[in-house]
C-alpha cells in the first residue's frame, strides 16, 4: 500500500487557477507555445476546472470527477517542464473524457448498470492516444522527445514516470538541479526528499521502492521517478 507521507502534502495551489468556461490563457506559461490553441479547443469543448498545483512527490497530476455539486477538477504540477506538463494535462483530460462518456451512457441506459471503466484501461488508452495525436506535429515536441513519445503512445502507461525511456527523455528538458531520480540510486543508498526526512532505499515493488525512514524506522513506498537528494 502507499503510505500517507507522500500523498496530499503539497496540494496548495498557485495563483491563476481557473474555473470552467473562463479564459484559459493562464496555461500559456506552462505549455509548449504551439500547443496552447489545441488545448484551449479541448477545454472549450468539454470544460473542466484546471488547477495548477505546487510540486507533489507522489504524482504529477490527477483528475477528480464532479461530486455533490462540485465541478470535475484536474490538477497539474506547476513545476513540470512544458512537455511534461502537456502530456500530464492530456493524460488527465482523457480521464475526464472517459468519465463523461461513462456518465452519459449510464443515464441513457439507466435500466442496465454499467461497470466503471478501468482507470487506465482500453477506453482511457484510446482517448489518450486520440487526444495526443493532434500534438504530434512539427514544432510542438523536440525531435528526440517526439520519437520516444510516439513509441509510448502505442501502449500508454499509467504514468510517464513508469516508462523509463519517456521519463529520461522528458528529464532532459528539466531545469538543472542537484536532485536525482530514486530509480537511479543504488540499493541501500541514503537520500532525503525536499530536504526533510532521511531514508534508505530498499527493494522495488512494481513502480515504487520500499524506503525506511531513519528517524522513525517506518517504511514508505516512494515512486521510482521521485526526485531525491543523494547523501
Amino acid at each position: 500500500m502507499q503510505l500517507s507521507l507522500f500523498s496530499g502534502i503539497f496540494t496548495d495551489h498557485l495563483p491563476g487557477s481557473r474555473v470552467p468556461n473562463e479564459d484559459w490563457s493562464f496555461l500559456k506559461e506552462y505549455l509548449p507555445p504551439l500547443a496552447f490553441e489545441r488545448v484551449e479547443y479541448l477545454l472549450n469543448t468539454d470544460p473542466v476546472q484546471i488547477l495548477i498545483a505546487r510540486n507533489r512527490i507522489s504524482k504529477s497530476g490527477d483528475f477528480r470527477a464532479s461530486h455533490r455539486g462540485n465541478p470535475a477538477r484536474i490538477t497539474v504540477n506547476g513545476n513540470l517542464n512544458p512537455y511534461a506538463f502537456l502530456i500530464t494535462l492530456i493524460h488527465e483530460l482523457a480521464h475526464h473524457a472517459v468519465w463523461s462518456d461513462h456518465m452519459s451512457n449510464s443515464r441513457r441506459f439507466s435500466l442496465h448498470r454499467r461497470s466503471r471503466p478501468l482507470p487506465h484501461g482500453k477506453e482511457w488508452k484510446a482517448r489518450f492516444r486520440n487526444m495526443m495525436h493532434p500534438f504530434l506535429v512539427a514544432g510542438v515536441f523536440p525531435v528526440d522527445l517526439f520519437q520516444v513519445l510516439t513509441s509510448f503512445l502505442d501502449n500508454p502507461r499509467a504514468s510517464s514516470a513508469v516508462d523509463h525511456r519517456l521519463s529520461v527523455a522528458l528529464r532532459n528538458y528539466d531545469p538543472p538541479d542537484h536532485t536525482i531520480r530514486l530509480d537511479d540510486l543504488p540499493y541501500g543508498s541514503l537520500f532525503n526528499l525536499h530536504g526533510k526526512r532521511t531514508f534508505r532505499k530498499k527493494e522495488k515493488l512494481r513502480t515504487r521502492y520500499r524506503c525506511v525512514c531513519l528517524s522513525t524506522d517506518r517504511v514508505y513506498l516512494v515512486n521510482a521517478g521521485a526526485r531525491v537528494t543523494a547523501l
